[in-house]
């Protein structure tokens, strides 16, 4: 009888032990909170407008895309289990004029300093307003980049998080890799050093690589900007082996009285 009764207590604790230790997992899709385009043939322009620049196009012009996002949504804690970037093409070059268009990797990195959206307009933007961010300086009239276009290891980080291939138009996805969930866990741990992505294509010495992306100003057509989608999951705190047997020893308990009734 005794026996009987420790088996049902180690059940008990088994069942409750089982229960008290699962994260279920969560996922969130967050838009950009802020984009804007920086250009070579235009260093003191931004473009901040409908559409975001990378690659190189038929003038031999380099734009890099940046583009951040606001993780509030996520709770402090969290473990980020996986990461996915989607962002959609919305032109590509003339194919009838010289180089263009021409398929190439695309590649996300780290951005390790700050820089501002701006509103420029235009095919490649528009004179920079103090604080943009342009091909020369991340704050145009204020701070920049440690080189024209941004220093990979200084202004973004040496190696990609992600890469993906990208040819037509259409939407595209930079699937969850280890480098873009140690970016999104570090800046839900530090949210001062959320400086988002920077885009590049890695064709950056061919014309016609150029891509133009929808951005947060994109206008109507349902076409959506770029989004992070994350999931995560919430540690649940493992419960002392005191508690769980004055658990357990209440359950055997009720189960006593339950059978005596």
């Amino acid at each position: 009888m005794a026996g009987h009764s420790l088996s049902s207590l180690a059940f008990t604790l088994l069942v409750l032990l089982a229960f008290s230790v699962k994260a279920p997992a969560a996922t969130v899709i967050v838009s950009a909170s802020a984009d804007t385009s920086i250009v070579s043939n235009n260093p003191d322009s931004n473009l901040g407008g409908t559409t975001l620049v990378a690659g190189t196009n038929q003038q031999y012009s380099v734009g890099r895309a940046l583009f951040s996002f606001n993780l509030s949504a996520i709770p402090v804690g969290a473990t980020i289990t996986s990461v996915q970037v989607d962002l959609t093409v919305t032109r590509q070059p003339d194919p009838d004029q010289h180089g263009g268009p021409v398929g190439s990797n695309f590649s996300l990195y780290q951005m390790l300093v700050g820089w501002g959206q701006g509103t420029g307009s235009g095919t490649t933007g528009s004179p920079a307003m103090t604080g943009d961010a342009t091909w020369n300086q991340n704050h145009y009239g204020v701070s920049s980049w440690a080189a024209p276009g941004g220093l990979a290891g200084t202004d973004f980080a040496a190696d990609p998080s992600a890469t993906t291939s990208i040819s037509g138009l259409g939407s595209y996805q930079w699937g969850s890799t280890s480098g873009l969930v140690a970016d999104v866990q570090s800046w839900l741990a530090d949210p001062s050093s959320n400086f988002g992505f920077m885009l590049t294509s890695d064709a950056e010495n061919t014309p016609g690589s150029a891509r133009r992306f929808a951005s947060i100003e994109q206008p109507g057509g349902g076409i959506p900007a770029p989004q992070l989608i994350v999931t995560y999951t919430l540690a649940v705190p493992e419960p002392s082996l005191p508690g769980l047997l004055m658990l357990g020893t209440g359950a055997l308990a009720m189960t006593r009285r339950r059978r005596r009734v």
